[in-house]
Parts: structure tokens; sequence; C-alpha cells
């Protein structure tokens, strides 16, 4: 769908701004967009997705938020293989996605993500309770990542997911707010040693989440810059409905 939204062969992402269809009398927009724009990433490689997730972790707006990435979880780790679960159901918990990195050593890294649109957590303790009861025994490798336009969490999350000490102490919780997504990821596209194919996914979300409202400003002179930096390429990857202009 990524390809139709960019080459404006389809208005079905106006659900998404809140266009219904009156014969459709609820839209599981979340779960739709988890699929739209997180599913192409299971065909890509391990260390594609490995660097986009190292980015959107490392990201200021990340910072921000959740404080420093602890650095035990990116230093000295190159995945050789990673695997997506898509709404995976433990103990009656169910997040949006489970992603995990291993590398040939046997070592592991997991990304136990939940995203949200247009609401907040469902419930106060919504992600205390995916932590605990789902990802109790791998917190040691694992982050537990929230992506939401606004940030609505709880002041006394810090105990559940702060873990470590010293040099090593650091919030497991890693959230992040749309806006930033889409900027982490279209500077990610513009990068010289990005991958034709993560390339390519990046421009494609990028775009879709403008087209539904992650519009974030930066700017006229930004945005020449910006522009500047994502050439079109013709004949990196196929065209969809090319379009002759001569």
């Amino acid at each position: 769908m990524l390809h139709a939204f960019a080459r404006n062969k389809s208005k079905a992402f106006t659900r998404y701004l809140r266009v219904r269809d009156p014969s459709e009398p609820r839209v599981s927009s979340e779960d739709e967009i988890t699929s739209i724009l997180f599913g192409p990433l299971e065909f890509l490689s391990a260390s594609d997705n490995w660097a986009l997730w190292r980015l959107l972790l490392q990201s200021h707006g990340s910072h921000s938020v959740s404080g420093p990435l602890p650095p035990d979880y990116v230093d000295h780790f190159s995945p050789s293989a990673c695997t997506f679960a898509f709404w995976p159901r433990k103990n009656n918990i169910e997040p949006d996605l489970l992603i995990r990195f291993s590398d040939g050593q046997g070592r592991t890294r997991s990304l136990l993500v939940e995203l949200k649109w247009d609401a907040g957590p469902s419930g106060a303790d919504q992600l205390e309770k995916q932590w605990l009861r789902y990802h109790g025994s791998e917190h040691d490798s694992s982050l537990h990542v929230f992506i939401a336009k606004r940030l609505d969490l709880p002041d006394d999350m810090r105990p559940w997911a702060w873990q470590g000490s010293g040099a090593l102490e650091g919030s497991r919780l890693r959230a992040l707010r749309w806006h930033e997504f889409q900027h982490q990821i279209v500077k990610l596209a513009g990068l010289p040693d990005t991958s034709g194919p993560l390339g390519r996914w990046c421009t494609l979300a990028g775009s879709f989440l403008n087209q539904v409202g992650i519009r974030p400003f930066v700017g006229f002179h930004a945005s020449v810059r910006l522009a500047e930096a994502c050439p079109e390429a013709a004949d990196a990857a196929p065209a969809f409905w090319p379009r002759n202009r001569a």
C-alpha cells in the first residue's frame, strides 16, 4: 500500500485522518498503520533493521524524553538475523510488535513495540504490564519502545523502566513521537551509507506519514537542504505507475 499511497493510486489513508465510511462502524487505525509501516521491514535484512532502530533509539527526540540509551544495548552488537512477531499474545498481554535480533555468537537483542495513533496507553499501567508480564525474563537484553503522537506517560514509570547501575544505568522504556520518527527516517533516507532497500522504505514510509498529518515544521532553508539530501534516483528502484512527462 505504501507504493499506492505515494503514487496517488489510493485515498484509503484518509481513514487515518478520521474521514470514515459510514458503513464501516470501526476502523482499527493502529493495527492497520502497524502493518502498513512495519510489515515491509520484515523483508529487509537484519543489518538494515538494526541501522533503522539504532538511529531511532539514539535520536535526540528519544533521548530528550527517555534519557540516554543504555550503552550495553547497542555497543559491540552486530546482528546477523532478526524475526518479527506481530501482535504476539502471552499471559493475556498483546503488544503490537516484537522484534528479536541475534548475532553469530548466540547473543540477542529484543524490541517490544507498542504503537498509538489518536490515543495514549490503554490505562496508566499498560506499558508496565507489557514489560513485566510479557517480557519479564528478557529485561537485560531488551527495550520497550512506545511510539505515539503525544507521550502522555505517567510520572512513576521510572522504577519499573529503569535498569542497570553506573555507566550502564538507563531507562529501558524508549518513547518517541511520530513526528520524530518521521524526521529520523527521512534523514536516514538521505545518508550515503543507507542501503537501497532501506532508503526506499524510509522514503515511502515518510511520505505516508506526511499524508496522514505527521508533518514536522522544519523551516524553508531546512526544507531546501532536505530536498537536496534526498534526490530522486530513477534507476534505484522499480517505478510503479511510471508516467512519461515528455
